[in-house]
């Protein structure tokens, strides 16, 4: 083999595993969890927790 069927297999296998990931991270199944994983950091936030119970409270911003 030379060196250009070596850079069409690697970049084969490069945009598969993109594809794959990409269809991972967009599957409907995953959507509830990545929500909750984007909240972690505001979940520590004093700030953003203090804004939260006020609008759960019923109090405006």
């Amino acid at each position: 083999m030379d060196s250009g069927t070596l850079h069409g297999i690697a970049t084969l296998f490069a945009m598969v595993a993109f594809l794959g990931i990409c269809w991972w991270a967009y599957k409907p199944s995953n959507r509830k969890r990545f929500e909750e994983d984007g909240q972690l950091a505001l979940d520590s936030d004093p700030i953003y927790q203090a804004r939260a119970e006020k609008t759960k409270s019923g109090e405006t911003k």
